[in-house]
């Protein structure tokens, strides 16, 4: 059975004002953008998007216009909330919208216990009746481990299967080891995904990197891994570089400069961003240029600037 998620989607950012309120114009040329590029699908209101900070409205609005470019059963809607009844509310208003699944992240900010986490899950869950992927985060919430994402998933009710973000393999390599039929095996850590594909334990990719630089993400996960092994080597090589710039900002900081040197303008933060880091995304937009030179050696990419400035 071909399980309900695979492929690779786009983790979509979250455009702000100066005021800091949503940029709605702006998300929509990005989202047209990336389902123009070929992605499989969009994911709305997970990490990259900073969803701790969406407000009730916001994620509403977010939804509507999500639903609109991308189309019923082609985006994955993540429903964390700051308890289980904002779960429950996202999750109802996600499917009525046309998410194909839900994305549901352990509880945020204290400690639980896995017993307490797994509560959680099988209530929400079973509150929506909906297709739900577990979305293991314990970089910025409590995580599934293993035993608990075994049962959850195996349980034979609406939790079909992960979106891993912990940049661990275990998981994957247990549902794998188990059977994965109709189970889907997304990764959801861009620096854990090309040895996933390498063991062949996933079925696709939910990529924040992929919402601001798609066409890297599509080479990876279409590449034939026998026919085609020098060109996922190159790309992957070019993965991990990128990953290292990055990881000197908040991920989805970073990624809001490529978005704005790509011409999605301005993208904006929640928060303020200081003369020092303007400076060092400078630094980075130019790396981004010299590197992007690199990627389109290994396979045809089109230019690095897709839109003249949507403000």
């Amino acid at each position: 059975m071909e399980p309900l998620v695979h492929g690779v989607y786009a983790a979509l950012l979250t455009p702000r004002h100066a005021d800091g309120s949503l940029n709605y114009e702006v998300l929509r040329a990005e989202a047209e953008f990336l389902m123009a590029a070929g992605v499989d699908g969009l994911v709305m209101n997970g990490a990259t998007a900073e969803y701790p900070l969406a407000r009730e409205c916001e994620f509403e609005k977010v939804l509507g216009v999500v639903s609109e470019v991308a189309g019923k059963q082609r985006f994955l809607a993540a429903i964390g909330g700051t308890d289980a009844t904002g779960s429950i509310r996202n999750g109802h208003l996600a499917m009525e919208a046309g998410a194909k699944a839900l994305l549901l992240p352990a509880p945020l900010f204290f400690r639980y216990q896995q017993e307490d986490v797994e509560a959680f899950a099988r209530y929400v869950a079973g509150e929506l009746k909906a297709p739900t992927l577990l979305y293991n985060l314990p970089q910025f919430s409590n995580g599934y481990d293993v035993g608990t994402a075994d049962r959850l998933i195996h349980a034979g009710g609406p939790i079909v299967g992960i979106k891993d973000s912990s940049g661990s393999l275990e998981i994957l390599r247990m549902l794998t080891k188990r059977g994965a039929d109709g189970i889907s095996r997304i990764i959801g850590n861009d620096s854990a995904y090309v040895q996933a594909r390498r063991e062949g334990i996933c079925d696709g990719v939910v990529s924040g990197i992929a919402g601001a630089l798609p066409e890297l993400l599509l080479l990876l996960g279409r590449a034939d891994l026998n026919a085609e092994a020098g060109t996922f080597d190159a790309a992957a090589g070019l993965l991990a570089e990128l990953i290292e710039q990055l990881d000197a900002f908040p991920t989805p900081w970073a990624l809001k400069f490529i978005a704005e040197r790509r011409g999605f303008c301005p993208m904006g933060s929640s928060l303020p961003i200081t003369d020092a880091r303007r400076a060092q995304a400078e630094v980075l937009s130019a790396w981004v240029e010299a590197w992007w030179e690199r990627l389109s050696a290994v396979a045809p990419v089109g230019s690095l600037e897709v839109a003249g400035c949507v403000a």
